[in-house]
């Protein structure tokens, strides 16, 4: 029993079994059923193409969503954030779609016709690197290193609380296992900034013939961070209640998690002005079509939507500290930012690659986007069911020097 907080961590253990892992199997389950239902009978009708286009934008949000999560508990241990202690187990959780997300990926090479505008029409300026075979083998590459790196990590820290539950005495590691889960945490962080640009550039920017943006690598991988915080966030709202955790995780954690969100929705916007401020103020017409086909015309609505969901009501939102500190209101703004970042996939990637057509959702859009938070679900919960989704050291750590 800890003194100050008055939670032992044997009841910590006892509540990390509360997580509703069969809840969330049984529901990602349906979901991946209906949803992938949905996308065969597209995929063998007449409009193939647009399943493929939503097939495509959302791997682009949901791989790089799971990956940032897992990035996010690396870079708390990298930066000593002892505050997440009780949350990070639901971060670190997001590992295990990653092993999904290889599928999905080598599942696009069945749609390549549909999506890749540069197989009919090859960009001879940069010779070999765009290729089918050499893409996919470069791409499919970095996935595999990072879902390597990432449950290497995850597995670091997670093999005190497992040593835990099976000798039922309390683990902490020393210096020396401590610093064993820094460095693992940095390969991560490091190979997330570098795989993740290059993704960014090949999955998205290839598309859009001419266009070139150094920043967009960083501008992708960021923004898939800020949505892997709300994701976080939302998770530990409604888990907070569906687990009883209100005396274990306090408004003061959610204030600090809030901060976040906060603080890189700013983030995002900067680097979106930043990009758009060089492009207007360069004005090249190779440069410009890109960004202003998007803010213009039919697609003008989607961009300001997005502008509006990810940076304006998360902003105004999340400005107080109330706000943050007020569950409804976090689960609110969080979820908002979501569906935003969805959204901005939707813009990235479509009207590159659908002939000039306006903006439009409906079932091919919903349909894939069921099929692959399903997915994103049944894995979540099969990580859930084998593994403590609260580490009782690092929560017990977490309060212990919340109540000093």
């Amino acid at each position: 029993m800890s003194v100050a907080t008055g939670v032992d961590r044997g009841e910590l253990t006892r509540l990390a079994g509360r997580f509703p892992a069969r809840q969330f199997t049984l529901i990602g389950a349906a979901a991946a059923l209906v949803g992938g239902a949905v996308l065969v009978w597209g995929l063998g009708g007449g409009n193939a193409a647009r399943f493929w286009w939503a097939y495509h934008f959302n791997f682009v949000f949901w791989a790089a969503l799971a990956q940032a999560m897992v990035v996010f508990a690396a870079t708390q241990k990298l930066a000593k954030g002892h505050w997440s202690g009780v949350i990070i187990r639901f971060a670190e959780a997001a590992v295990a779609f990653q092993v999904v997300a290889l599928v999905l990926f080598a599942g696009l090479w069945f749609g390549r016709e549909h999506v890749f505008s540069w197989l009919p029409e090859p960009r001879g300026e940069l010779g070999g690197w765009l290729t089918a075979k050499w893409f996919f083998l470069r791409d499919g590459g970095i996935l595999v290193v990072l879902a390597w790196l990432s449950w290497r990590f995850v597995r670091h820290d997670m093999a005190p609380d497992l040593r835990e539950i099976a000798d039922r005495q309390p683990v902490d590691l020393d210096a020396a296992g401590k610093a064993v889960i820094s460095r693992e945490a940095a390969f991560l962080v490091v190979g997330y900034a570098f795989g993740y640009s290059l993704l960014g550039y090949d999955l998205v920017m290839s598309l859009a013939h001419k266009w070139v943006s150094n920043l967009y690598g960083a501008f992708y991988f960021m923004g898939s961070f800020l949505g892997a915080l709300m994701l976080l966030a939302v998770l530990a709202v409604a888990m907070r209640r569906a687990m009883g955790l209100g005396y274990v995780y306090s408004l003061k954690q959610q204030h600090d998690l809030g901060k976040l969100c906060f603080g890189f929705t700013v983030f995002w916007a900067y680097l979106m002005w930043s990009q758009f401020l060089v492009i207007w103020y360069g004005n090249l017409p190779e440069e410009t079509w890109f960004v202003f086909y998007r803010l213009y015309g039919p697609w003008r609505p989607v961009g300001i939507a997005v502008f509006c969901l990810v940076f304006l009501f998360p902003f105004i939102g999340l400005l107080t500290v109330k706000a943050k500190r007020y569950p409804p209101t976090m689960l609110l703004f969080a979820l908002v930012s979501l569906v935003g970042i969805w959204l901005e996939r939707y813009l990235e990637v479509v009207p590159s690659i659908n002939q000039g057509a306006g903006p439009a959702i409906g079932l091919p859009e919903i349909g894939v986007t069921l099929c692959f938070g399903g997915l994103f679900l049944l894995a979540y919960g099969w990580f859930a069911g084998r593994y403590p989704m609260i580490s009782a050291r690092l929560a017990t750590d977490t309060l212990e020097r919340e109540h000093h």
